[in-house]
């Protein structure tokens, strides 16, 4: 005896370059052709070349794999966008993909059980647009990044939303934030009014560097281990951070290093 199908009544819209899904209780679904002008900061989204997965992104679109189309998911108001998003990057993981965003976190067994009938009621609709979660014949990676020593006396400088620093790539594992940095003091949260997954870990290490901060300024100069954990540090994260540290000549760090 076959399983019953279930059907979710829909509204929508379209153009030249994206299709708007509004799915009832199960939110928004996104196709874009073209890269999004504007985003929403709790959109997850999935980068694809055509068919192919290469990459997803927490509240941005950026990618520096060139994406054919992308997939925007604005999820309802009962789900925690930010822990949603990390609970599909270890499916994704389980699958054979290489998609780790470099954060650990626990989510509770009821929450992941919520998380898992959401993802199978919306993964139909994602299919009709392209999405397809294969194991790949070649494990889809992020880009690497190869440290040269020459690098290591290089000031590149950050300016992101409201975010000024000086940070030298010293060893392969460690980054230098200059003291006299500027730190986003606001926290960001979610559309719940709560914080989520990249700020958790961002108070995390300021907590680390308590004594270190003061009137959210870098007052000594601070060693993180990753580029991730400069940008979460300075300013949550959000964006990808490898283009934000950008040499004298402004060059960012990603076209000095990625592995072509």
């Amino acid at each position: 005896m076959k399983g019953k199908s279930m059907t979710t009544n829909f509204t929508g819209k379209f153009s030249d370059k994206k299709i708007t899904i509004q799915a009832d209780d199960l939110g928004t679904i996104n196709y874009y052709s073209v890269e999004p002008e504007s985003v929403d900061e709790e959109s997850i989204f999935f980068m694809m070349r055509n068919r192919d997965i290469i990459g997803m992104n927490f509240g941005n679109a950026d990618s520096i794999n060139d994406p054919t189309n992308y997939l925007e998911i604005i999820v309802p108001e009962n789900i925690i966008a930010s822990d949603f998003f990390y609970f599909l990057t270890e499916e994704l993981n389980q699958s054979g993909y290489s998609l780790n965003v470099d954060y650990k976190m626990t989510i509770s067994a009821e929450s992941t059980k919520v998380y898992q009938a959401y993802w199978k009621l919306i993964l139909p609709l994602l299919r009709g647009f392209g999405l397809e979660i294969v194991q790949p014949k070649k494990v889809v990676a992020k880009p690497r990044h190869k440290y040269a020593k020459s690098l290591a006396d290089v000031p590149f400088k950050i300016n992101y939303n409201g975010s000024k620093a000086t940070v030298y790539w010293v060893k392969r594992d460690q980054f230098v934030i200059k003291s006299g940095a500027s730190l986003v003091a606001e926290t960001p949260l979610t559309k719940a009014g709560i914080i989520g997954f990249a700020a958790k870990f961002g108070l995390r290490l300021r907590q680390e560097h308590e004594t270190q901060i003061k009137d959210n300024v870098l007052i000594s100069d601070i060693t993180l281990r990753s580029v991730n954990e400069v940008g979460t540090f300075l300013y949550f994260a959000g964006t990808n951070g490898w283009l934000q540290l950008k040499s004298p000549e402004g060059k960012t760090l990603n076209e000095l290093t990625v592995v072509k």
